[in-house]
């Protein structure tokens, strides 16, 4: 055993070092996480148990993810030699905000989504498809898409395995699969433990990928890792408190406080704590 939170353990396998969640929350219990307070979950801060899930604000991050995402599209292209419109599908696209800013980088975009909240939101603002439901259970054709990106979804997935199985089915020969997760065995993540956010995300994270275990996963799935490193995210000076509020309540709170007097709050501000990575590989044959 890994973490003890009492209900749920995070555990540890002997033989490949890969950590998972026990016991799962049913597959109720998940189609019920996925709502509309997936998104704004005015719960999250108060860092209660049960109430770790989703976001404090998905649409108030919009601006600094976007921001992120226009880097990473970029990286992308420079790493496909294929020089007309590439086709891009990303599984767990949430509201679109990758989407959008793919194809306005030059991507033919394809999102798939398993929040029936998330759909309907992405696709009232956008003309782009978007494919409603669980990843096992979305028919992808063979060798169809260039490129394939996940965001902090693999360590969501029941069967993360056969997604990779199926993800590298329906890329083309040569093609990219993007995917961002959380880095459970970085020095931070043993540092913080069972206190960090990620690890306590218990009715959401079900996997816990360290960059030994990604890459051999990888590996083993058809993949030729070509890079693997952390990556971080900005976030308003406020947000980042708020966050940091859920290690340490009284010292963090005071600060906001301070923070938001001195009129300071919605200062960007781009942070790497380590806890995060994010691979590219390409799909061998």
């Amino acid at each position: 055993m890994r973490y003890d939170f009492g209900r749920e353990r995070i555990l540890r396998c002997r033989d490949c070092g890969l950590m998972y969640l026990h016991p799962w929350p049913s597959e109720e219990e998940t189609r019920a996480v996925y709502g509309d307070s997936y998104f704004q979950n005015a719960g999250f801060l108060k860092g209660e148990n049960g109430s770790l899930f989703g976001y404090t604000d998905y649409i108030a991050e919009r601006f600094n993810k976007q921001q992120q995402y226009s880097g990473i599209a970029r990286e992308i292209r420079t790493r496909l030699a294929r020089s007309t419109r590439p086709r891009l599908l990303e599984v767990g696209c949430g509201f679109g905000y990758f989407l959008d800013v793919a194809f306005e980088e030059g991507f033919d975009v394809t999102g798939v989504e398993f929040s029936p909240f998330a759909v309907e939101r992405a696709r009232s603002k956008y003309a782009f498809p978007i494919i409603h439901g669980a990843l096992e259970r979305t028919v992808l054709p063979g060798d169809a898409f260039d490129v394939v990106a996940m965001f902090d979804v693999i360590e969501h997935l029941r069967d993360p395995f056969g997604a990779l199985d199926r993800l590298a089915a329906t890329l083309a020969p040569g093609g990219l699969l993007v995917l961002s997760t959380m880095d459970a065995d970085s020095w931070v993540s043993r540092l913080v433990g069972k206190r960090l956010e990620d690890f306590r995300r218990t009715r959401e994270h079900l996997f816990f990928f360290s960059r030994g275990t990604l890459r051999r996963i990888l590996d083993r799935y058809g993949f030729e890792v070509l890079v693997m490193r952390s990556i971080g995210h900005t976030f308003t000076l406020a947000l980042l408190l708020d966050r940091l509020a859920l290690y340490n309540r009284p010292v963090f709170t005071t600060l906001r406080t301070l923070v938001t007097r001195a009129g300071l709050g919605s200062v960007p501000l781009r942070i790497n704590p380590l806890t995060k990575m994010i691979a590219f590989a390409r799909r061998r044959g």
